[in-house]
């Protein structure tokens, strides 16, 4: 089974995922799903991806997305990085 990749393209981490994909020439399947469109809050994308947020890969039974630990503390670390990330790495980009 190909790799199934769920994306808007109008969605930076979408696009970095399918890049990502290309360049190291993983075989995969884009799904579109309109953010415009608000498709992503449907509750068959809820299915994929409880966060209703993209990008998300699916492999077979396996689900990939992008979630926060529940924990304060370390959810506070996460987004330090991010935000570390934000202001100094994409800023030259």
């Amino acid at each position: 089974m190909k790799l199934e990749v769920y994306a808007d393209r109008m969605s930076q981490p979408s696009r970095a995922v399918i890049i990502f994909c290309k360049v190291n020439g993983i075989d995969y399947t884009e799904r579109k799903v309109d953010i415009s469109k608000r498709e992503h809050l449907t509750p068959e994308f809820a299915e994929i991806n409880p966060m209703k947020q993209l990008p998300a890969i699916v492999d077979g039974n396996f689900k990939l997305f992008e979630r926060y630990p529940a924990n304060l503390f370390k959810k506070s670390k996460i987004h330090s990085v991010l935000y570390w990330h934000h202001s100094n790495l994409r800023r030259a980009a």
